[in-house]
Parts: C-alpha cells; sequence; structure tokens
C-alpha cells in the first residue's frame, strides 16, 4: 500500500506541476509584451511642424508624422530605397500640362521638373480618426506660408527645393492664397507648380520631410503674439496630434516625454509594414547629466547611452559600441557687431574688439582642432569647413561635396596648405599676428585702453564638462599663442551657462557659442541657407544682404551679395545648371564666409555610444544619413519589458558592456 499511495502522491505531484507549466507557459504566452524604447535628449518646446527649430523637436516629429514617402535601408543593408506613406503613388512629372502657364510662370517650352502630381494614400489619417486629404495637405501649407505668422520653416515652401509658385508673395503679404502653386485635383490628389524645375529624387526627398498640422488644433491654439499670430499647436498632449506610428501619451517639460502606438496608423493594418516598428513605446527623459545618463544606462533603464573621451577608455572596444556620422558641423559663432559689442564693454573690460576680423582671425589660428575631438570628442573628425562628409552634392553618382576638386581646394587656399591632408588649420605664428595686428589698430583707433582686460562671454546650454571643457580650450590655445606678447594675461574666455543662447545670438546679446548646423544632406547647396538668410543666420553683425563676395564664371567675374548667391544657386540663374558649376559657386560661398571668420568650424560631429545589450539593429554597418542603421523602423528586441527587467536584475541592474 506504501508503493502504491507514494507513487500516487508522485503521479499527483507531477500532474499539478505539468498543469502548472502549462498554466504558467499559458499565462506567459497571453501576457501583452511590451517594447519600451528609452533613450535621453532634451526638452521640447514644440513640435509644431511649423515652427520647430531644433533637432530634438525634430525628433519628436519624426516619431509621430509620416511624409508622403521615405528613405528606408535595402534588403541587401547597403543602400536605401524609397517607399510611399502618406502618398499612394510614386509622384508624376505633369510639367507639360502646365507649360506657359502665365499664373504659374512655367516657360512654354517646359518638359519636366515644374509641375508634380501626387495621389494619396487613403488610409492615412490623424490619431482621432479623421482622414487625411488634400484639403489636410492645402491647409497645412497654407498655415506654412501664413503671412500673419511668419512661421520659422515657411522657407520650406517659399524659398528651399520645394518653392511653390508664387509662394513668396503670400508669404510676404503682396499675392492671394489662389495664385499659389497648390492645385487641389480631388479629394485625395493635388499637384503642387514649382518655381524651378527639380529632379525626381529632389521631389521623393523633399516630401520625405514634409509633415502636416490638424487643422482644427492648429486653429484652437492660435492667438496674438506681438505683431503676429501663433500657434501653440505641439506644445503638450492637448494641443498634439499624429498621423505616424507613435503619439505623444504624457509630457512632462522638466522631465520626461512618453509616446505609445498610435493604434489608427494605416502602417498597421496595410499589409506593406510587415516586421517593422516592434518598439511598442518610447521614453524620452530629460537629463543633463552625463554620469547620471550612463549610470541609468548600465542599470538598463535605457538603451542607448552616448560617451565621452573618458568612458572611451573603458568601453572604446565594447562589442556593443556604435558610432553614427552626422550632418553636424559644431563651430564657435561670434558677434561681430561693434555696437552691440560695446554696449557690454565695463571699465576696464572690453569685448569690442571681436568687432575686428583680424582678432577673430587669430583665434581661428589658434584652435588646434586634432587636438580638441582628440582629447574631447574622439568620435568626432576635426573640422575645418562649413559642410561636413555627410553631405551629397550628385545624388546621381553618391559623390560627396567635401571629396569634390572644388571643395578642397578652396579649403586648401584658405589655410595655406598644398593638400586637404595637411590642413591642421592651427598656425602659432600667423594667429599671433592677426591678434596683435587687430590689437594695435583697436589702441590707435582708442577701442581699448591699454589698461583694459579683454573678455570674451561664451554661452554655452550648460555648465557640463563637455562645454566647460571647450572654453578652456579656447582659453589654452590663446595663452599659447600670446605668451612672451603684450596680449598675454589679457585676454580671457568666460563661460555663461545660458539655455536661451540661440535666441540671445540673433539679439546680439551673446559674445560667442558653440553652435551647428546639420540636416538636408543630399542638399549642400542649402546649407548656405543657414549661413546667408538674416532669419537663419546667428552671426550676429555679418549683414549677408550686404556684404559681397565675387565668384568667376566661365572667365567672367560676377559679384552679389551673399544672400543673392544663396538665391542664384538654389532659385535663381543657377539652380539648374550643371553640376559642376553649381558645386563651384557652393565652394567659393563657403569659402567667402569663413573669410569673415564670424563663425569657425571646429569638428564633424560624429556620436559614440553603446546601445542596448537587447537591440538588434538591422545591419551592423552604417547606411548613410538617410538610413543609419536601419533606424526604429527595423530595430528588434531580444527580450521583451518584462522579460529584460528580470534579466537586469538578475545582474544586479550592473550591466557589464
Amino acid at each position: 500500500m506504501k508503493v502504491r499511495f507514494f507513487s500516487f502522491l508522485a503521479a499527483a505531484f507531477s500532474f499539478l506541476v505539468a498543469a502548472n507549466f502549462i498554466s504558467c507557459k499559458k499565462n506567459q504566452n497571453d501576457r501583452i509584451k511590451t517594447y519600451t524604447y528609452r533613450y535621453i535628449s532634451s526638452s521640447p518646446s514644440t513640435w509644431n511642424p511649423t515652427d520647430y527649430q531644433m533637432s530634438n523637436e525634430g525628433d519628436i516629429l519624426g516619431l509621430t508624422s509620416m511624409g508622403l514617402y521615405d528613405f528606408v535601408m535595402n534588403d541587401t543593408n547597403d543602400g536605401y530605397e524609397i517607399v510611399c506613406e502618406l502618398a499612394a503613388e510614386f509622384p508624376e512629372d505633369v510639367t507639360k500640362e502646365y507649360a506657359g502657364s502665365l499664373k504659374y510662370k512655367i516657360p512654354s517650352d517646359a518638359e519636366k521638373g515644374f509641375a508634380w502630381k501626387f495621389e494619396l494614400n487613403r488610409n492615412a489619417c490623424w490619431d482621432d480618426g479623421t482622414p487625411i486629404t488634400a484639403d489636410t495637405w492645402e491647409y497645412s501649407v497654407r498655415q506654412y506660408l501664413n503671412p500673419e505668422m511668419k512661421n520659422y520653416r515657411a522657407s520650406n515652401f517659399y524659398q528651399d527645393k520645394m518653392a511653390l509658385a508664387n509662394a513668396e508673395a503670400y508669404y510676404n503679404g503682396t499675392g492671394t492664397w489662389e495664385n499659389v502653386g497648390f492645385v487641389k485635383n480631388n479629394d485625395y490628389s493635388f499637384t503642387l507648380i514649382l518655381t524651378k524645375a527639380q529632379s525626381l529624387f529632389m521631389i521623393e526627398y523633399c516630401c520625405s520631410g514634409a509633415t502636416l498640422v490638424k487643422e482644427d488644433l492648429y486653429e484652437k491654439n492660435k492667438k496674438p503674439s506681438g505683431e503676429l499670430i501663433k500657434s501653440s499647436y505641439c506644445t503638450s498632449v492637448e494641443t498634439a496630434a499624429s498621423c505616424g506610428p507613435y503619439k505623444v501619451k504624457n509630457f512632462q517639460p522638466d522631465k520626461q516625454i512618453t509616446l505609445e502606438r498610435n493604434e489608427k496608423w494605416y502602417g498597421w493594418t496595410d499589409g506593406n509594414h510587415e516586421n517593422q516598428f516592434m518598439t511598442t513605446n518610447i521614453e524620452i527623459s530629460f537629463v543633463d547629466e552625463h554620469a547620471t545618463i550612463l549610470n541609468l544606462f548600465l542599470q538598463g533603464k535605457l538603451d542607448e547611452t552616448g560617451l565621452d573621451s573618458n568612458d572611451l577608455k573603458r568601453y572604446g572596444n565594447s562589442l556593443y559600441r556604435q558610432i553614427t556620422p552626422s550632418s553636424n558641423t559644431w563651430r564657435y559663432t561670434f558677434n561681430s557687431d561693434k555696437a552691440s559689442l560695446e554696449a557690454e564693454n565695463l571699465k576696464g573690460e572690453n569685448h569690442s574688439i571681436l568687432a575686428y576680423k583680424d582678432f577673430r582671425h587669430g583665434i581661428s589660428l589658434s584652435l588646434e582642432r586634432q587636438k580638441y575631438v582628440d582629447t574631447l570628442t574622439p568620435a568626432s573628425d576635426a573640422g575645418f569647413g562649413l559642410i561636413n562628409y555627410a553631405y551629397v552634392s550628385n545624388p546621381e553618382a553618391n559623390e560627396i561635396y567635401r571629396e569634390t576638386s572644388a571643395a578642397k581646394k578652396i579649403l586648401c587656399e584658405l589655410y595655406k596648405t598644398d593638400s586637404v591632408e595637411d590642413i591642421t588649420g592651427f598656425n602659432k605664428e600667423e594667429a599671433k599676428y592677426y591678434l596683435l595686428k587687430a590689437y594695435n589698430e583697436a589702441l590707435d583707433k582708442k577701442d581699448i585702453l591699454p589698461e583694459d582686460k579683454i573678455q570674451i562671454d561664451v554661452h554655452t546650454y550648460a555648465a557640463d564638462e563637455i562645454y566647460v571643457k571647450s572654453v578652456s580650450f579656447l582659453q589654452d590655445g590663446i595663452n599659447d599663442v600670446v605668451a612672451g606678447t603684450v596680449l598675454e594675461n589679457k585676454i580671457f574666455f568666460k563661460q555663461v551657462t545660458d539655455p536661451d543662447y540661440y535666441a540671445n545670438l540673433k539679439k546680439g546679446k551673446v559674445d560667442c557659442a558653440m553652435t551647428s548646423w546639420g540636416g538636408g544632406t543630399y542638399d549642400p547647396f542649402g546649407v548656405m541657407w543657414c549661413y546667408t538668410d538674416p532669419d537663419a543666420l546667428q552671426e550676429f553683425g555679418f549683414n549677408s544682404k550686404q556684404e559681397k563676395l565675387t565668384i568667376k564664371i566661365e572667365g567672367k567675374e560676377i559679384t552679389k551679395t551673399f544672400f543673392d548667391w544663396y538665391i542664384a544657386l538654389c532659385e535663381g540663374e543657377y539652380s539648374d545648371a550643371a553640376y559642376e558649376l553649381r558645386t563651384e559657386i557652393l565652394a567659393q560661398m563657403e569659402k567667402g564666409i569663413l573669410e569673415q571668420y564670424c563663425t569657425i568650424p571646429l569638428r564633424y560631429y560624429n556620436s559614440v555610444g553603446l546601445t542596448s545589450q537587447r537591440i538588434i539593429e538591422k545591419s551592423e554597418t552604417y547606411g548613410g544619413s538617410l538610413v543609419g542603421y536601419g533606424g526604429l523602423r527595423f530595430m528588434k528586441f531580444s527580450m521583451d519589458d518584462a522579460e529584460w527587467e528580470e534579466y537586469c536584475s538578475q545582474q544586479n541592474n550592473q550591466l557589464k558592456y
């Protein structure tokens, strides 16, 4: 009996274990799995498509919206392919239908490039189910250009590659909307008519970034702002709308923004996005302290972290290290306006010597750029031009602008070398010469007194180590150059924490700041907007509509203002010129701006960081600025959130990388 009794107990126990196992397995399978991608950024003040300025704000838009088209990594992971998103088909060139139009000023012999017809994705809608139609596009474009609002992104449709016919007049308040090159064909089709012919690639490229606004919310949040009307659209959860794969769930400006899946997005059900966007939630925290960020990552609470020069000593050979090239060129931007600088002068303290170009030239020559990147940002490259190696000037041949003969030549001329490989940007003797030349001239003109010290306030977003060391780098370079001269112990760079320094730059309230521009990597010509359009340039005192530049074209010297050269290159007589000529004009403009020494390149930014042990990228090789390593679209997770939390707990929340 005992044997039979224990056998019964054993059988019963086995049954219970098996049942429990099956139950647990069933419960585990029934569990709703979430995959939350967590990273660090800075708090956006807005992600309003018509008015955002900062890259972190653009990142939110990239998650909550889709363009007509998108660039995605191809199946062989060695390039990109273009797919339809808010568009149902690829654009159709209908230029011949508008050739000779007096209303839109299309040449009578035009055959291609001026007019493009778009058929819309009929499944696309906002996150509340409101359909996205041609009316949505018309309203959005009209708000970008609204003359009462003067929106920051208005140039997308009146001045850049997608400049619509008569749009600038409407934006300036001197035209009616009916003349603008937007034609509604039917509820799900519209045509854009441009001021200049563009290639199919450029249309698809520009339309991949075209972002809509939702009419009811945009209108509801309009209010007077000085002499203008502004909309607080996309500044909170309540004022935001989504037409992309994710929507904003919660926003705490001092802490975090979280996003969740937009269940109304067409991509979940259209059959064209299978095995894409595995991420279910996104958490973006606002943390400034690097040590805190790294610690959170090592605890498993972040899925990516940047690395500084000290971190690379420990993690430089990690299997999880990832280097990502960027289109951003970081530089020191100077105020060169004498009047605003003189307003800062105090007894015994001079700021206005910065108005002397020779003084700024001397600062440029005192910078050992390679030393800077070696010690502070090892993943970056020493920067000598305004445009870095991310920019493609000939998309058909995938030719990098920085590697063209014209781009190489102007840097050699600027830095007085025979080849770009010899450029260092550093010349101690010449730096001393220009600094002293400016100082002596200022003394003669009584713009500075012999007993004055020179103080240059360098505004930075925060007082983090990288910012403080960047100011010290300026100081150390100058100290080395002026040692043993009358300027020894006379020049001081002071770090000033100023979260609003970009705005203050444009008001002439900043001596110097670290700034950067990036984006539009397949249109380096358009980058000149950043340096020549008064609405964009940050170099207070440089008047791009007065300062002139002479360029020799086909043996003839032509003189225009910097702004007029930009217009000629991107919208005017050279916008459809041969690639080689446009590249030459761009190079000469770049050189001309650099010779002003109002902005001094320092480094071409590459980010280096660690990715979480649970993240699987589509490719281990960087596929270019358009697709990266595959991006969020193709990112996979080896563990869901619950499994990851358990794994991290087993590692005592101290992961090894």
